[in-house]
């Protein structure tokens, strides 16, 4: 793979600047602590880990999960520490199946008749979750977006209906005990699992062939799950593993019960999957699930559909943080890409050519939600949709295909989203807690957040400017800290530049540069 090196002098010092923003960061105020960054293997790693050659596998492996640097001392990877695993439906080997794009069928560790394991399948997602262990990345998330097609109503990795979940009433218990049985088979490999989710966006209808998936009603959830943790309870071996409650399509179902989903669900507001954190963790709920043994203080949520605006997406995680904050919840913010619509997005110019995943707005567009999210939500976790796909769309990684072909190998390259989550995830690791930040708060111009090292040895500080200008900053520390500050670096992603290391002087008066995400990494005595 090549990389673009340019070393031109992206983040100055600021001797001469005529206008700086005076920037304060106080390690001494705290506020959530983050547990990981990760991204989903669905759908396209399972064909690339079985069909592809060692040289692009390993390249992907290494883009996703290392914690290298170069020669130049520029990152070689992104250092994710989640990695989401698709348990599917099944639909790859079903002769009738129709899901398209064909790379969105999925194989399961069930037989074709469903009466037995075949433990040899699934090969090409176990290649990379051992291909991530290997560099330092050992937990998993276990998700469906549809229960095994030999379970559902229609034998279908996708709904007949767009209000009732597509899962025989006979077969809740099933469905459980191929999950966990699932966990079991990989935990017995070294895999840790710490998360499953069995039901993913059940807001979204699921009834045409367009993937696997399934709505869901909030008493069938709830059923799901009292199902599953009985199945977890089975044994001491998963008294770790926690359950995903239950991975809502966009914020507003966290909070609200709007009109257009409740019409779907026959205008029974008890039933249609909105107002999640109250559904699940009110005990005046009836479908409470707080009461459960692997349900934690937690949800996860995908933060879409929010951000055509600024100010939208702001009030939307805002509305969404307090309710989580109402019932103590932590927010996981479990997936997020660039999906395609037909409305153009807050922050990206009007020339921007629709479909274009790898590009500086793209990834400005992500800086600018997960900035939200860590600041709106207290989001303690943070996990894009798609690490790879056929052309790049809506993924970290693009797979260039021989002859448009999964499955005769190919070349591949890196998207700006990639190296702008690795802003983040290569420099926030786990347990860093995010610390007071002040003087930066604005998504549209320049927006910054701030971390702690659990050792208290380290802050990065990571700088989101969607402005066509440069920013001086003036950045001031606590006395205390600021006399301990040792060493400064900076990596920036922009048009040009992809997580480009420069060494700066400690005077912490610098200039942040248009268009692009920079992070500070200060190093203290």
């Amino acid at each position: 793979m090549k990389r673009n090196l340019l070393f031109a002098l992206f983040l100055c010092v600021a001797t001469t600047l005529s206008a700086q923003q005076k920037i304060s960061i106080n390690p001494e105020t705290q506020y959530q602590t983050i547990e990981f960054f990760g991204a989903a293997d669905a759908w396209s790693g399972n064909f690339v880990g079985k069909y592809w050659g060692e040289v692009p596998k390993r390249d992907i492996a290494d883009l996703l999960f290392s914690l290298q640097t170069d020669a130049a001392g520029n990152p070689v990877g992104i250092g994710l520490t989640m990695w989401r695993v698709n348990l599917g439906a099944g639909t790859l080997e079903q002769p009738e199946a129709d899901i398209y794009p064909y790379q969105r069928r999925a194989e399961s560790y069930k037989t074709v008749d469903g009466k037995s394991y075949d433990w040899g399948k699934c090969a090409g997602q176990e290649y990379f979750m051992q291909a991530a262990k290997d560099r330092g990345c050992n937990q998993f998330i276990l998700f469906s977006n549809s229960p095994l097609v030999q379970l559902t109503k229609n034998g279908k990795g996708y709904a007949p209906t767009f209000s009732s979940a597509n899962l025989r009433d006979d077969c809740y218990d099933d469905y459980a005990k191929y999950l966990v049985d699932v966990a079991e088979h990989l935990m017995e490999k070294g895999f840790n699992i710490p998360y499953i989710s069995p039901i993913n966006e059940p807001q979204v209808e699921w009834n045409t062939p367009r993937q696997e998936g399934s709505p869901w009603r909030n008493s069938q959830i709830n059923r799901m799950f009292r199902e599953l943790d009985k199945e977890l309870s089975r044994s001491a071996k998963f008294d770790a593993v926690r359950m995903c409650v239950a991975e809502t399509a966009l914020l507003r179902a966290v909070y609200s019960q709007y009109e257009s989903l409740t019409s779907r669900f026959d205008n029974d507001a008890m039933e249609a999957p909105g107002r999640q954190l109250y559904m699940f963790f009110d005990k005046q709920s009836p479908h409470y699930l707080g009461d459960l043994r692997h349900v934690d203080k937690e949800f996860m949520a995908h933060p879409y559909h929010n951000h055509f605006t600024s100010e939208d997406m702001r009030s939307t995680h805002r509305l969404a943080g307090a309710e989580a904050k109402k019932y103590g919840l932590d927010y996981h913010s479990s997936e997020w890409c660039l999906l395609p619509n037909s409305q153009r997005y807050g922050g990206i110019t009007e020339d921007w050519q629709k479909g274009n995943h790898g590009d500086i707005q793209a990834a400005l567009m992500m800086a600018r939600v997960m900035h939200s999210d860590f600041v709106d939500m207290n989001a303690v976790s943070w996990c894009y949709w798609k690490a790879m796909e056929l052309k790049g769309d809506h993924a970290l990684v693009a797979l260039h295909a021989t002859d448009g072909d999964i499955h005769k190998g190919g070349y591949i390259s890196a998207n700006k989203m990639l190296w702008v989550l690795g802003n983040f995830s290569r420099f926030i690791r786990p347990n860093y807690k995010r610390i007071d930040l002040a003087g930066a708060d604005d998504v549209d111009t320049l927006a910054a957040t701030a971390y702690l090292s659990p050792d208290k040895r380290q802050i990065v500080a990571v700088f989101v400017n969607s402005d066509f200008e440069n920013h001086g900053v003036d950045i001031a520390l606590p006395k205390q800290w600021q006399k301990r500050v040792k060493s400064v670096k900076s990596y920036r992603t922009d048009a040009r530049h992809d997580l480009a290391y420069s060494a700066l002087p400690t005077t912490m008066a610098y200039e942040v540069a248009a268009r692009g995400v920079t992070t500070l990494v200060i190093d203290l005595q």
